[in-house]
C-alpha cells in the first residue's frame, strides 16, 4: 500500500488464475465465459464482480444481462473492498494475471508501465539490468519476472493437482483390494 496522486493509499489486489475454465466453474450469474473471444474472458469479469463489486444496472423485468447487446439486469453487488471503495479510503487496483500462459490483463500491463515511469522520473530504480539477457529496462524486466513466476507457480499447482488425483486413485485401488 502506497500513496496515490489523490493522497489516498492504493491497494493492489493481485489475482493469478488459469484461463482454462469450464462451464461448471462457480461464477456469478451476471458474468460469462468469453475466453474464446478475448483475452482474460474467462476470469477478469468475474474477478471484477467479486473484488470491485457492481452497481445495479437496469431493472429485473429486463431479464438477465446480455453481453451481446449490453441490455438487461445486473443486481448491485458489494465487492470484497466495498468499504475502501464506497468510503474513498483507498484506491483499489485489480491486477489480473494468467497462471498457465503468463499473460497479464491490460489494466495490469498499464499499471506496470505507470510504475516504470514513476521509477524513472523519481530516480528510484536500483535494478541491475545487466544480469538479464533480454530485459534492459524496468517494464520488460518486471513483466518477464511476473510472467515467469505465474507460469512456474501455475505449473506447480497443476502438478500438485495431478499428484493429489493420482494418490486418491491409488488409495481407492488399495481399499478395494
Amino acid at each position: 500500500m502506497a500513496g496515490g496522486d489523490d493522497g489516498r493509499p492504493y491497494l493492489d489486489e493481485i489475482k493469478n488464475y488459469s484461463c482454462f475454465a469450464s462451464k461448471s466453474t462457480n461464477r456469478p450469474a451476471v458474468t460469462t465465459l468469453n475466453g474464446g473471444e478475448y483475452g482474460f474472458g474467462n476470469t477478469e469479469e468475474s474477478l471484477k464482480w467479486s473484488v470491485l463489486g457492481a452497481k445495479q444496472r437496469g431493472v429485473p423485468a429486463m431479464g438477465r444481462f446480455d453481453h451481446s447487446n449490453g441490455a438487461g439486469f445486473v443486481p448491485a453487488h458489494h465487492g470484497d473492498y466495498r468499504d475502501a471503495i464506497r468510503n474513498r479510503k483507498a484506491t483499489v487496483h485489480l491486477l489480473v494475471h494468467e497462471a498457465t500462459l503468463g499473460g497479464m490483463s491490460p489494466y495490469a500491463a498499464r499499471h506496470l508501465r505507470r510504475l516504470g515511469r514513476a521509477a524513472a522520473e523519481g530516480g528510484t530504480d536500483g535494478t541491475d539490468y545487466s544480469r538479464s539477457f533480454t530485459a534492459r529496462s524496468f517494464v520488460p524486466h518486471y513483466a518477464h519476472r511476473i510472467s515467469t513466476a505465474c507460469v512456474m507457480h501455475g505449473a506447480e499447482g497443476i502438478l500438485k493437482g495431478i499428484r493429489k488425483k493420482s494418490h486418491a486413485r491409488l488409495r481407492r485401488a488399495a481399499a478395494c483390494a
